[in-house]
């Protein structure tokens, strides 16, 4: 289930001007195990640090693809007329993922985080304590603690589904 395209930040490998990517060539160099652990956190930390801005009540952020037009980097990557400069865009962090084989699985993880992070905002803007949530739920406190912890992959579709409502809300679960 990914996550849909208006809560990523695109993230491409940096192109020399001789056409080599470096970062991609020393991920590819590593051990398969390092290359699953770096994809991952890579992956979780654009989907992630996206919908962080996305959801800040703090920040109100309108974001087609996440690729902020203001951001330092995507105003390096523009000519003067605005134009997208391409000579140092390599290939995409997605792209890598799916040749290595990793791409559902990290886009997986990163899903299960971002649905735990929303309903930990939830039950804060609620204040909804564990205990209580857990009697909502009709479930235990240690279920409960489960379901928030970011990196369990515990999480049922019926657990979401129960937090969700104990909330006041459904969870909404599409195919792309």
């Amino acid at each position: 289930m990914p996550i849909s395209d208006k809560a990523q930040l695109r993230v491409f490998f940096y192109r020399t001007t001789a056409g080599n990517e470096p970062v991609r060539e020393w991920l590819k160099a590593l051990p398969p195990e390092e290359r699953k652990i770096i994809g991952d956190d890579l992956t979780k930390a654009t989907r992630w640090s996206c919908h962080m801005a996305l959801s800040s009540s703090r920040r109100r952020l309108h974001c087609k693809t996440c690729n902020w037009p203001d951001s330092p980097f995507n105003r390096w990557l523009r000519n003067e007329q605005g134009k997208m400069n391409e000579k140092h865009l390599g290939g995409s962090l997605d792209d890598f993922l799916e040749v290595e084989g990793r791409l559902a699985e990290a886009e997986a993880v990163a899903t299960r985080r971002l649905l735990a992070f929303q309903i930990a905002k939830l039950m804060e803007q609620q204040q909804v304590s564990k205990a209580e949530m857990a009697r909502r739920m009709s479930t235990s406190r240690a279920a409960v603690d489960r379901l928030l912890d970011l990196d369990s992959e515990s999480a049922t579709l019926a657990t979401l589904e129960k937090a969700a409502a104990a909330l006041g809300r459904r969870l909404y679960i599409a195919l792309m």
